[in-house]
């Protein structure tokens, strides 16, 4: 007889660079977001997959920091055959903070493992300036920024390691009490290979259930056109899911 169990806890991952989903509020009081998603089939076809994240930020009325982690990982059994379908880890903070009205200094790390690619530890780290284009409260950014960034990647048999310019843009829509837009692309270009580069977009849409729930669309796409050889130059990913929410 065949038997078939599953269980799923919806989840919505946050990704990028220090792409989080928690509104933040200059009250300098720290506020963020946690989720766990897993699902579990068993019979002819044998599954785990998981994925936990979370974010948090603190913003004043001159500064802002906040930081991200996540971890997504999955494996399927058909006929004793087993494969990994991910194995991932994220994690990443930044700072900003203004030097006068519209103008702001940034620093951010970022760190990465993806073993389905064999890219056991990419760090970059990242510095510059940037402009508030658009400050309307909480209701609508725009930011611009650019600097110096040093990207280091260590694969199972090679490492890679070369300085970086980094081009950004990132806004924030309330669009209604409860829903909110972000979106954020980066593009990273190469000093030592000239001409290759890395992208990073990511968007998301979260819908505020109550004052402890949130449910969220999160789009995450990275481009690197310079992969090792035999991988893809893009990667994607689309999430839905519910977030728990902390704040003061």
């Amino acid at each position: 007889m065949k038997r078939t169990a599953a269980f799923f806890f919806p989840l919505a991952l946050i990704t990028r660079s220090v792409f989080a989903q928690t509104s933040p509020k200059p009250d300098g009081q720290w506020r963020g977001s946690f989720g766990l998603g897993a699902t579990a089939t068993s019979g002819n076809t044998e599954s785990v997959a998981y994925a936990i994240n979370g974010d948090t930020v603190r913003q004043t009325d001159i500064d802002k920091t906040n930081a991200y982690v996540q971890s997504a990982y999955g494996r399927s059994d058909t006929g004793g055959n087993t494969e990994r379908t991910a194995d991932l880890v994220r994690a990443g903070a930044k700072h900003d903070r203004d030097l006068n009205q519209r103008t702001f200094g940034f620093g951010l790390l970022e760190l990465e493992r993806n073993m389905l690619v064999d890219l056991e530890l990419r760090s970059v780290i990242a510095t510059g300036l940037g402009y508030h284009v658009i400050r309307r409260g909480g209701l609508l950014t725009f930011d611009v920024s650019s600097g110096p960034a040093y990207n280091r990647e260590f694969y199972r048999n090679s490492t890679r390691e070369f300085m970086e310019w980094l081009v950004a843009e990132e806004s924030i829509h309330a669009l209604t009490p409860t829903v909110s837009f972000r979106q954020r692309l980066s593009y990273f270009a190469n000093f030592k290979d000239t001409g290759e580069f890395r992208v990073v977009f990511d968007t998301g849409v979260v819908l505020k259930v109550t004052n402890r729930w949130s449910a969220t669309i999160t789009l995450n796409d990275r481009y690197q056109s310079n992969p090792l050889p035999g991988l893809k130059k893009n990667d994607m990913l689309f999430v839905t899911g519910l977030q728990y929410v902390f704040n003061p």
